[in-house]
């Protein structure tokens, strides 16, 4: 038996997922919502699903985005580390997902000397429980 460790995990990853999000530090920022772009890598074991070729076995890229979507627009944000935080606790809960790396970031930021910025998340499914 084939015993594999969490940095031997495999990896999804989903690049350059385009959102529009009312976040903000202040009212007139959450008004209208601003382009954000978010970047995941999923690690889970994916060995199942590599081997039987069945959707069932591996994680559904499609209801992961909806998740994001779901949680991105429904609500506004003062930071950030808000959407990143609910972001990768709803995907650990809700997938069977080993860890979450999130990269979310306000692509129209408060300077014209930046073209992006923003925050990067890592969480893992025993964090979960802390």
């Amino acid at each position: 038996m084939l015993v594999r460790l969490d940095e031997d995990m495999d990896e999804i990853f989903l690049e350059g997922i385009q959102l529009q999000i009312r976040v903000g530090t202040t009212a007139a920022e959450r008004d209208q919502p601003q382009p954000c772009r978010l970047d995941l890598t999923l690690k889970a074991d994916l060995s199942r699903a590599g081997k039987s070729g069945d959707l069932k076995k591996t994680i559904d890229y499609v209801s992961i985005l909806r998740s994001l979507e779901e949680i991105c627009n429904n609500q506004s944000f003062k930071l950030l580390e808000e959407i990143a935080q609910q972001s990768c606790q709803t995907i650990l809960e809700d997938f069977a997902v080993k860890e979450v790396k999130l990269r979310i970031s306000k692509t129209r930021p408060f300077s014209d000397k930046l073209s992006a910025v923003g925050v990067q998340f890592k969480r893992k499914r025993r964090d979960l429980r802390k």
